[in-house]
């Protein structure tokens, strides 16, 4: 009897070793899952916020946010002043403007050479700000910018133009 109860505490002993071996070995996996998936979502998110500081006159081409406030991802570039979609995704953008206070100005975003949304100010000697924002569902590779009114200025003494986008949900959305 003395080796029945022997063998029974040998054999739970070794189930209990056995079962929080697999309940580490298991443990680590879930770790290794959560940091691989981190890193995924870290790979894939993109934000930046940038203010224009030039105040001559604008060209028909993208308007450069030359001062970076935010950026995560290195998908807008200030030297040419366009965002490249790195993902598939659902996208918040946003921009603002302040024409020069004699000017009418407009500022179109553009997504892949169409316009989507325009921005506008009257001038008339007074200082007035407009923003937009809009979700675009963006396909890798995508270019969103801003183009304002050739010959027009912009009021860059203070921040008030900005441009600014972010990841909001990656994936295809195709509906």
């Amino acid at each position: 009897m003395f080796d029945k109860v022997l063998f029974s505490i040998f054999i739970f002993c070794n189930f209990v070793l056995a079962s929080d071996y697999e309940v580490t070995k298991l443990n680590g996996c879930c770790c290794e899952a959560s940091r691989d998936l981190n890193d995924k979502t870290r790979d894939e998110f993109v934000a930046f916020t940038a203010i224009t500081t030039n105040g001559n006159a604008l060209t028909n081409d993208p308007i450069k946010y030359d001062n970076i406030v935010t950026i995560v991802g290195k998908a807008y570039s200030s030297t040419s002043g366009i965002f490249h979609a790195p993902t598939n995704g659902i996208y918040s953008i946003s921009f603002s403007l302040m024409g020069y206070h004699t000017d009418v100005v407009w500022a179109n975003l553009y997504y892949n050479g169409k316009q989507i949304v325009r921005l506008y100010t009257r001038g008339g000697n007074r200082h007035e700000v407009t923003s937009h924002t809009v979700y675009l569902k963006l396909v890798k590779g995508d270019e969103v910018w801003v183009q304002g009114t050739a010959g027009k200025k912009l009021w860059a003494v203070e921040p008030y133009n900005q441009f600014s986008g972010a990841l909001i949900r990656s994936g295809d959305f195709t509906s």
